[in-house]
């Protein structure tokens, strides 16, 4: 039988941020130059995140570039933290 991993307890950083200091997160990542993908979400995740960015006066493309940016700095300081 396989051994389950532990994993350490992650603190995310961005759950001490205000909704002012998200925001400007959010409109700072928008000046960033892009390239166009294609990416299948489920119906219910798309419908959230544009209520999400609709509630920030975002465009929900926009918002979701951030939350993906944010993620994977996330995954990068975790990672750096191991090694």
């Amino acid at each position: 039988m396989k051994n389950k991993a532990s994993r350490k307890p992650f603190n995310d950083p961005f759950d001490e941020l205000s909704d002012e200091e998200f925001e400007r997160e959010v409109l700072e990542s928008l000046d960033q130059a892009t390239t166009k993908i294609s990416l299948r979400v489920p119906k219910d995740l798309l419908s959230r995140t544009k209520h999400a960015a609709e509630r920030r006066g975002v465009p929900y493309q926009s918002l979701m570039k951030v939350l993906i940016d944010q993620g994977v700095r996330r995954l990068e300081r975790v990672r750096r933290g191991t090694n």
